[in-house]
């Protein structure tokens, strides 16, 4: 299985509007697709069609020790959803001291699902350097950082190098793309060159432009490639989305030599 990260260190970036339409993609084209919603807002649902934010999901299960994927549901595009739930701030305080007594616990926890060898899991994560941005970041086979064309963007440079050092992917599967573009804007357009010029070809070609149909498909809880396929912003959505098909899953680890016991 592919792990992909979508993380960015800005808040309202669209990292839920990526992930749900990059599922619903790959879904569509019959890739078995997981979304894994890592994020309190507990949103996700919504963009992959449930009418209202999902009631349970794994956060408050997993800090009670249940099984953390009771919770999941298929959406009618064929994505596996898994939400987060509503949660206490005394969960999301379990789930961090989770996280730091087993940095690696949220990849073990993946390796247990019970889903197809060749499944794409998409996590969205919360606003980096939150304890589950830095977590997906650990488990990803490719990470896709989600920025605006904005002077906060261009000054996010060595916030995102470090980020990305949080990484195990190489720097060919670390990709930048810009969200919510507006060409009409003077400030947008001259923020993006300078993203060009500090990022080179890790910023990805498909800027994802801000358009309504956009909108209009959240409020239809649905995909805009499939509500409005010809919309600029499905061109651009579909062109990242071939990006990650290209990204290959991490090599597994060893296994110990005889003898050794594994730590």
């Amino acid at each position: 299985m592919r792990v992909i990260a979508v993380v960015s260190p800005l808040g309202g970036s669209g990292r839920t509007t990526m992930v749900a339409h990059l599922a619903s993609i790959g879904a569509r084209q019959g890739q078995h697709t997981l979304a894994v919603e890592l994020c309190a807002q507990n949103l996700l649902g919504i963009h992959l069609g449930m009418p209202r934010p999902a009631s349970q999901g794994w956060a408050a299960l997993a800090a009670t020790g249940s099984w953390w994927a009771d919770g999941s549901f298929d959406n009618t595009d064929g994505v596996c959803v898994l939400p987060f739930g509503p949660a206490a701030p005394e969960t999301i305080t379990t789930l961090h001291q989770l996280l730091a007594a087993n940095p690696q616990w949220l990849q073990d926890q993946l390796e247990l699902l019970d889903v197809p060898e060749d499944c794409t899991i998409l996590l969205d994560t919360p606003q980096w350097p939150s304890p589950l941005a830095q977590a997906a970041l650990r488990c990803a086979d490719a990470v896709l950082v989600v920025m605006e064309a904005s002077a906060r963007g261009c000054a996010s440079t060595d916030t995102v190098r470090a980020m990305l050092q949080a990484s195990p992917a190489t720097p060919n599967v670390q990709g930048i793309a810009v969200t919510r573009f507006d060409p009409r804007r003077v400030s947008q357009r001259e923020a993006l060159s300078t993203l060009r010029q500090q990022w080179g070809s890790q910023l990805l070609p498909y800027t994802v432009h801000e358009d309504e149909n956009l909108s209009r498909a959240l409020a239809a809880s649905q995909c805009v490639n499939g509500m409005a396929p010809h919309a600029q912003s499905a061109h651009d959505l579909q062109g990242i989305f071939h990006w990650l098909s290209a990204v290959p899953p991490l090599p597994p680890l060893p296994a110990p030599a005889a003898g050794v016991v594994a730590p």
